[in-house]
């Protein structure tokens, strides 16, 4: 059934391709908005879990909303293909607002770092965490909103703050 000569041509191809997919950057894999990409589907807050992702890459694929995003800019995406940064800042803030809110307590973290990069000024992590620690009340105050999502306003939040410190203003691109 098979020869030796076909085994050899497998291996070959299983080398090749092992080869290729090592080679790809984990940018591809690591999208921020999850794992159905950008397009109509990332814009459904409640799809965050793992069939939330497959109903979103269904809905992206269905209504061809992650070809017209990336072409056109819209839906999450940038005509490059790439997220949008204010979008990555609030899916992250999404994915990690309980341990974020407690090193914002603290003042420090890898979360807090992490923000300060995305917000542009990741060697200014100290000041921000800082500035996250004296306006926490605010930052993470609750809402009575159903109709914005908790990590745009926390966003937000802290934009406002960020905007209001002569240092972290000029630093931070945000």
């Amino acid at each position: 059934m098979f020869k030796p000569a076909m085994f050899f041509f497998f291996k070959i191809q299983l080398i090749l391709v092992s080869a290729f997919l090592l080679t790809i950057p984990n940018q591809i894999s690591a999208e921020p908005y999850g794992m159905a990409g950008c397009g109509l589907g990332s814009m459904v807050p409640v799809w965050k879990n793992d069939i939330g992702q497959v109903l979103a890459a269904t809905t992206n694929t269905s209504l061809s909303s992650q070809t017209f995003g990336i072409t056109s800019g819209t839906s999450n995406c940038t005509t490059d293909g790439i997220v949008r940064a204010d979008r990555v800042q609030e899916v992250f803030i999404s994915y990690n607002e309980d341990p974020l809110q407690v090193e914002t307590t603290r003042g420090t973290g890898e979360r807090i770092r992490t923000i300060a990069s995305l917000l542009g000024c990741p060697t200014h992590d100290q000041e921000l965490g800082k500035l996250m620690k004296e306006q926490h009340s605010y930052i993470f105050q609750t809402t009575e909103d159903d109709f914005v999502p908790r990590s745009k306003l926390i966003l937000s939040r802290l934009k406002s703050k960020i905007a209001e410190d002569p240092t972290l203003k000029k630093a931070c691109l945000y």
